[in-house]
């Protein structure tokens, strides 16, 4: 038996802004969800498209009922747009994917104190 490779062809993402209450005050999501998914629902998700190769997997988190990939949380006191240097990626998600959802908002990630 052969094994066939085949390349993981990029897909569009929407990277949008997740803002939400919560009792100690309010934080913010960057989050990806896949432009076919989005153009689907009834929600309608404002951000940037960004072509990206991002395992499925990733696909843990949901909002609005849809399946997202919650990249990097806000880690500054009050709104998110108010301190855009100050994003931490979650576990698991790549560097790389975080920095290019990021970066068409203007946000960059803090280092980790790893």
């Amino acid at each position: 038996m052969q094994v066939i490779k085949r390349a993981i062809k990029p897909a569009t993402y929407i990277s949008f802004l997740y803002i939400y209450e919560t009792t100690w005050g309010t934080v913010g999501d960057i989050c990806l969800i896949r432009e076919s998914v989005a153009n689907e629902s009834t929600t309608k998700f404002i951000g940037h498209k960004i072509r990206l190769v991002v395992p499925k997997r990733l696909e843990r988190d949901r909002v609005a009922n849809f399946p997202v990939i919650k990249v990097a949380g806000n880690v500054g006191d009050g709104h998110p747009k108010e301190h855009p240097y100050e994003w931490e990626a979650y576990e698991g998600i790549d560097r790389e994917i975080a920095i290019a959802a990021l970066r068409p908002w203007g946000f960059r990630l803090i280092e980790s104190e790893d």
